[in-house]
């Protein structure tokens, strides 16, 4: 199958005359079917209605991207995606625990554990109320006061 010196092109039992009526019949670009076939695919191949920049993995019995099983499992993609270029096998890479750098000190504020006092300001919206928190803590507050900023305590 594929393309004769007649510039037939054959698919699915079918002939086209030119790479536009054959993009039209398959609802893939006319560029798209061309860069395919210039890089050596045959017709074929160069009309599956895939995305062949996205990697696929076999997950069980299934080829899936990245994407798709990170949603599946609840995994952070940029953290997959970027242990994967560093040479970590797929199943390394889902499964190794995520190191957290401790450049701070724990705190734990209302019963949640944050890395330090920047994560917790961050998390909970006070990064205004930066100097206020960090001065009540080093005054020896404990955190659930310090983070606190009701009405009702003024």
């Amino acid at each position: 199958m594929g393309r004769n010196k007649f510039n037939l092109y054959l698919y699915n039992g079918k002939e086209f005359n030119s790479l536009k009526s054959l993009a039209a019949y398959v609802g893939i670009g006319e560029k798209t079917i061309t860069a395919r076939i210039r890089r050596g695919m045959t017709v074929e191949e160069a009309c599956q209605k895939r995305d062949l920049r996205c990697h696929l993995y076999l997950d069980g019995d299934e080829e899936k991207s990245i994407s798709t099983i990170c949603k599946e499992q609840i995994k952070d993609s940029d953290l997959i995606y970027n242990r994967l270029k560093r040479g970590y096998t797929l199943n390394e890479a889902l499964n190794k625990p995520k190191q957290i750098c401790r450049q701070g000190k724990p705190i734990i504020v209302n019963g949640v554990l944050y890395n330090s006092v920047s994560e917790a300001l961050r998390k909970l919206n006070l990064t205004d109320k930066e100097n206020v928190v960090r001065g009540r803590l080093h005054r020896g507050m404990k955190p659930n006061e310090a983070f606190c900023f009701d009405k009702e305590r003024r």
